[in-house]
Formats: C-alpha cells, sequence, structure tokens
C-alpha cells in the first residue's frame, strides 16, 4: 500500500518552507504547500497529512490556524504529524507547540516536534528585525538553526509503518 503524503505549511520568512522541504526529499511527499502562496489540494488523495507553521509573537501563523479548524473532522482520519519552527526550546518551547493546534489534533499526531529557528535579516521586517534584538539581545544575528536530529527523527516516526 503506498502512503500518500501531503505536507501543508504556513512560512512567512522562509523557515519553516526550509523545514517542509526537506521533509519532502526523507519522506518522498507527494505535495507540499504554503498556506500563504499554494492552492490547497484536495485532502481525500492523501493518507498522511504534515502540518507546519511558524512562531511569532506565541501563535502559529494565522492561515494554519484558520486550516486547521477548517479541516479538523478530515484531518482526524489521516496520519498527522505536527511541527514548528521556532525559537522557545524547553517547556516554553513544548507549550508552544501544543497551543499551535487544536487539542484533538495535536493528541492525535504520531510525530510532534519543534524544528528550530533560522532567521533570514534579508527577508524580516524592520519591526520583526527590532522586536528579534529586542527579546533576544543585539547580538543575536540569526536563528539557533534547523536541527537536523529533530528533523531526522520526525522523518523516521512518520515513515515507520508506511
Amino acid at each position: 500500500m503506498s502512503n500518500r503524503i501531503l505536507i501543508v505549511y504556513a512560512s512567512k520568512y522562509g523557515c519553516t518552507e526550509k523545514a517542509a522541504l526537506l521533509l519532502q526529499a526523507r519522506l518522498n511527499a507527494a505535495e507540499v504547500v504554503n498556506l500563504r502562496t499554494g492552492k490547497l489540494p484536495v485532502l481525500t488523495g492523501y493518507d498522511t497529512v504534515i502540518l507546519g507553521g511558524s512562531i511569532y509573537y506565541g501563535r502559529i501563523r494565522k492561515e494554519m490556524t484558520a486550516f486547521t479548524a477548517q479541516h479538523k473532522q478530515e484531518l482526524l482520519t489521516k496520519r498527522l504529524g505536527l511541527f514548528i519552527c521556532a525559537g522557545m526550546t524547553g517547556e516554553k518551547g513544548e507549550e508552544e507547540l501544543k497551543q499551535a493546534y487544536p487539542e484533538i489534533i495535536y493528541n492525535k499526531a504520531l510525530a510532534r516536534e519543534i524544528m528550530g529557528d533560522e532567521i533570514y535579516p534579508d527577508r524580516i521586517s524592520a519591526l520583526d528585525k527590532w522586536i528579534i534584538r529586542m527579546v533576544k539581545g543585539k547580538e543575536h544575528k540569526t536563528g539557533g538553526g534547523l536541527s537536523m536530529d529533530k528533523l531526522e527523527r520526525f522523518a523516521h516516526t512518520m515513515s515507520a509503518g508506511e
């Protein structure tokens, strides 16, 4: 039985997109869709759906919130994986991950991960640059980077049992 995989994500500056594309390559995902720019395919054609989003000001992108609210019942019939790209780690990061998705979807997911963050200064707004400096300090130039270990572990969990 072939497992058709769809990766749906919401990325503003590119970090979540990078994580989604790395996952696509590892999982041979059929399709990757950015909710901000792409046209969403019909979910019925997929066995597995992976949802990813970036966290800004403690919240996942509004496009992902709208998508999960609109497709909640159908998502519950799929193998699910959830990830976020965020600068927070530990308990704070876990709380952001848990709050990013509806509880029923979070609880059903086979894999959940905080992939880390990367900040691309040439892509972000002046306001976001200022906020990052206030939150992380003047010396903070880029994010901590995507965790390839976490990404590999997530991909392994999602590919198990295919």
